[in-house]
């Protein structure tokens, strides 16, 4: 008779959800509920942000793009997930995180050495994202729809629509603020509760 198979995998420890979309698709909203519900919120934007200061850019639109394209031309499709992904291993208290701004499916797979992964996209029609871009009103805000579009452009040549395609859940946001953030609590809730239940 042979002995019973031992499960070496341990559990994870961390629950990570990343969170994809086009720009203005309301990321930031949804990681802004998340933090009500106990999630650490860790932007990847801000790793290019603190590259571009590095460097002394201007945080514009344009600068930022072409020092999120820079990084990954030299270290890689990943380079802004691993540096993101150690800021995220520093932070030994978070169990449970939110990763706001993944461009592609090898990002995500970085982050699933941190812990159990979920991916969610957030889906907004173009016209409703220009709007909410602008009215958001920061330093690399397009300021006009072409520039809009153009960035829209710049995102997919990084792989963003295969991460929105593959992504494990879906949320579409076509209704008010006010229903978008009850359909993000309801889901961070669910993927909380199913995590604590499988510890």
């Amino acid at each position: 008779m042979s002995a019973p198979k031992v499960d070496t995998n341990p559990k994870p420890t961390r629950l990570v959800v990343g969170l994809t979309g086009m720009p203005g698709a309301g990321k930031s909203t949804a990681a802004e509920v998340s933090e009500a519900i106990g999630f650490k919120v860790f932007r990847m934007g801000d790793d290019v942000r603190m590259a571009a200061e590095k460097r002394n850019i201007p945080p514009t639109d344009e600068n930022l793009g072409a020092v999120m394209l820079q990084l990954r031309q030299t270290g890689g499709v990943v380079a802004i997930a691993v540096l993101c992904k150690e800021r995220i291993e520093k932070d030994t208290k978070s169990k449970l995180v939110l990763i706001d701004g993944i461009r592609n499916v090898n990002e995500f797979f970085e982050f699933r050495k941190l812990g159990r992964a979920v991916l969610v996209s957030i889906h907004a029609t173009p016209e409703r994202r220009f709007k909410f871009l602008q009215a958001r009103g920061r330093s690399d805000s397009p300021q006009t729809f072409q520039s809009f579009e153009a960035r829209d452009r710049r995102e997919l040549t990084v792989g963003i629509g295969e991460a929105i395609a593959l992504s494990d859940e879906v949320i579409v946001n076509s209704g008010s603020v006010t229903e978008l953030k009850e359909k993000m609590s309801q889901l961070f809730k669910r993927l909380k509760q199913d995590f604590n239940t499988n510890q």
